[in-house]
């Protein structure tokens, strides 16, 4: 496997010649849609063995139903021809719902991905989910807000389950302390200061696991006052208790930092020393170190990520129990930056459009590890874009590796990134419960 980037004026189809690979394929696996104008600068994952860390291993895929040797292909990120011949399967090339396919898979370091969906903004849930729950050991069920007395709404989404299901992707649901507005310190502080209110979050969740036979609940309560430190670290003590009586597994998601700083916003009520022994996988939000109201600058860089990293693994959090968090998105903020013009959520596809659109270059700035790139619009306003790409994405894979974390967490799939979907599976074995 090979990331390639594009220099000015240069074709798929060239590239696909220095590689001697098809532009298909190339087209493929970087989600391309139009390939046949890309942009200076983008970065493109390349199916090839040169170099070649890894071997590739046989496994067995059982058909379920409605899908075909193309969506298996593309589930394992396979060349459809490798997966006809390996399998002997001759035209009309069917398969039937039962049968054993034959498919490769990587002999890299096993690791855990964690994928959170919304399915409420999907037009196809059960699709996305089929698409790419293959690569994923979890799936974060987004979203059941907590009430100040301890109730969970939200509903289990049972064709989101059943296509889970069918690709053997575990279903936590997502407990959260949202409202209508976001965040709200208020909830999580009534719901975990009343011992009655806690407890019965506690038994509601346990209910709602043993309703639908889930192995596990994620907590994502974000926002809380940072007086509520020790309340949230015995909540999520007395949480993990009845849980583990049950066999149940327990994610938490972690703002990240680097020191403790109990009277911090966000980060504060975080104690990572005492919530390392308790939860199974610290699910740590390795970023957002610039947001929607600026001012702009690279969202996850490098040096960031490291630095919260050694200081989890030396506050009581070891490496394999860590999950790295990775979005699927960038910032767009006009510049110069103020405080009222927020910036706007783009996905990496968006940013090629918006690269066509303005004839732009996109620049790979190699200390932050993280790509920008920069346009003027129709009314003469400058923007700047920091965003992830496969560049980016396979430098923090590379961090999975040299920490030995437990894996990676996507935030969100909802939004198309296929080439890093590529690239977890030919580095890893992905860890199926």
């Amino acid at each position: 496997m090979d990331i390639h980037q594009v220099t000015q004026g240069e074709s798929i189809r060239e590239i696909a010649q220095i590689y001697g690979v098809t532009q298909e394929t190339i087209i493929e696996i970087n989600g391309l849609t139009q390939p046949e104008n890309l942009v200076t600068g983008m970065q493109l994952v390349i199916p090839t063995d040169n170099p070649a860390p890894l071997n590739i291993l046989g496994s067995t895929h059982i058909v379920q139903p409605s899908e075909t040797l193309w969506s298996i292909s593309r589930m394992y990120s396979m060349p459809l021809s490798k997966l006809v011949k390996i399998n002997n399967i001759s035209i009309p090339y069917v398969v039937n719902p039962g049968q054993k396919v034959k498919v490769l898979v990587s002999n890299g370091p096993a690791i855990e991905t964690l994928g959170y969906i919304y399915p409420g903004i999907s037009a196809d849930p059960a699709a996305l989910v089929q698409q790419i729950g293959p690569n994923l050991t979890y799936l974060g069920l987004f979203e059941f807000p907590i009430t100040p007395t301890g109730n969970i709404n939200g509903t289990v989404n049972e064709v989101v389950l059943t296509a889970a299901q069918n690709v053997n992707a575990a279903v936590l649901p997502v407990l959260t302390n949202l409202d209508e507005q976001g965040f709200n310190p208020d909830i999580a502080h009534e719901a975990l200061t009343n011992t009655a209110s806690r407890q019965n979050l506690i038994t509601n969740a346990l209910a709602l696991l043993n309703q639908h036979n889930l192995v596990g609940i994620i907590i994502d309560f974000e926002k809380l006052y940072p007086t509520d430190r020790n309340l949230f670290t015995q909540f999520i003590q007395e949480l993990s208790v009845a849980l583990h009586n049950e066999s149940k597994l327990l994610i938490v998601n972690i703002i990240a930092k680097w020191e403790d700083a109990p009277t911090a916003p966000w980060a504060g009520f975080f104690d990572y020393n005492a919530l390392g022994p308790l939860v199974d996988r610290a699910a740590i939000m390795t970023y957002e170190w610039t947001y929607i109201s600026g001012p702009p600058g690279p969202t996850a860089p490098i040096a960031n990520v490291r630095k919260v990293l050694d200081y989890a693994v030396a506050n009581n959090i070891p490496a394999n129990k860590i999950l790295m968090g990775m979005t699927l998105y960038g910032y767009d903020w006009e510049v110069p930056d103020t405080p009222e013009n927020l910036a706007t959520t783009v996905t990496l596809p968006a940013v090629w459009d918006l690269g066509r659109k303005y004839n732009s270059i996109i620049t790979f700035d190699e200390t932050a590890g993280q790509p920008s790139m920069s346009y003027t619009n129709e009314q003469g306003q400058n923007h700047i874009i920091w965003f992830e790409d496969a560049k980016s994405h396979y430098l923090k894979y590379q961090l999975v590796i040299e920490y030995g974390l437990k894996g990676v967490f996507y935030w969100i799939i909802n939004q198309p990134f296929p080439a890093t979907y590529y690239m977890v599976s030919h580095l890893f074995q992905i860890i199926k419960l």
